[in-house]
């Protein structure tokens, strides 16, 4: 999209993603002059420019992060509040928690409640399938993290990864954690769990944007819900695993220590802090390799 907005003659874009984050590309490259039809469809029409300009531009809020906070409070069976988000770019995470047992309430435009507090939902969350999808189906970035989530949901739960081969490596790391996943392929087997108690985080506004140092490691000694998960050393391979580790270890009992927090921090700025915000007990540690 870029390239063609100043090659010569139109550019046609067949069979292109139709994420929420191509549209704000296109809408960006429009602000500066260019030519950019058909996003958020399958085809893109492109008009090259001799040049663009400067303009302002404000992105739209992190779906995939504000689902991963959205998560976290599902797992710890917690309630909070997030804003900004566009809920429209949420709604089939929305439709799976919702069936799961939590209360989602949108306060106002941009502002979502999610509940999982037991004396809210009555009952423990309940497992349910999931099949990743291209946008608007429910997104591959959300995969891991709702992996880690329905380990402490009770019953059995089918999770099918349709976007990409060989992202299922998290559920080797899930599993040092006490998780009871069986993977075939693309599909995980995932077992939950039936009674537990629960841990409350207090309520919180997450609106915080932070650069990180790449060179730290995560402890995190956390309370737990009295789930099947439990305290263990795991490596984080990939940025949305990673993350669903540390979902996983918000969960579990002891304390969890994750390596190769690089991939996290790709992808999340100044995660901790925004845990800690809500009651978290979690910190960064240099890495002994570092103090050599």
């Amino acid at each position: 999209m870029m390239a063609a907005s100043m090659a010569d003659g139109v550019t046609v874009l067949s069979n292109v993603a139709k994420e929420p984050e191509v549209v704000d590309l296109a809408r960006f490259l429009n602000d500066s002059g260019a030519c950019v039809r058909g996003a958020g469809s399958d085809k893109i029409l492109i008009q090259g420019k001799y040049k663009l300009h400067g303009s302002e531009f404000s992105a739209s809020p992190d779906r995939i992060e504000a689902g991963t906070f959205m998560l976290a409070a599902a797992i710890t069976r917690s309630r909070i509040s997030l804003s900004p988000v566009i809920p429209s770019h949420l709604s089939c995470l929305i439709d799976k928690l919702t069936t799961a047992g939590c209360k989602i309430m949108q306060c106002n435009p941009d502002t979502l409640e999610v509940s999982a507090i037991p004396e809210n939902v009555h009952e423990n969350l309940r497992g349910f399938d999931v099949k990743t999808s291209p946008f608007p189906g429910f997104p591959t970035d959300f995969q891991p993290q709702t992996m880690a989530l329905l380990t402490t949901c009770s019953g059995s739960s089918i999770l099918e990864e349709s976007v990409f081969e060989k992202r299922m490596g998290h559920a080797r790391e899930l599993q040092k954690l006490g998780a009871k996943i069986r993977v075939c392929g693309s599909t995980a087997l995932v077992f939950g769990r039936e009674n537990g108690r629960y841990t409350i985080f207090r309520h919180g506004i997450l609106d915080v944007y932070i650069f990180l140092n790449l060179d730290l490691m995560v402890l995190i000694p956390l309370n737990s819900f009295g789930s099947a998960l439990h305290g263990s050393q795991v490596s984080a391979a990939d940025l949305r695993g990673g993350v669903s580790l540390v979902l996983a270890g918000l969960a579990a009992d002891g304390t969890t220590e994750i390596s190769g927090i690089a991939h996290i921090d790709r992808g999340y700025e100044n995660i901790e802090a925004k845990l800690q915000l809500l009651g978290a007990d979690i910190k960064r540690s240099i890495a002994m390799a570092y103090l050599l």
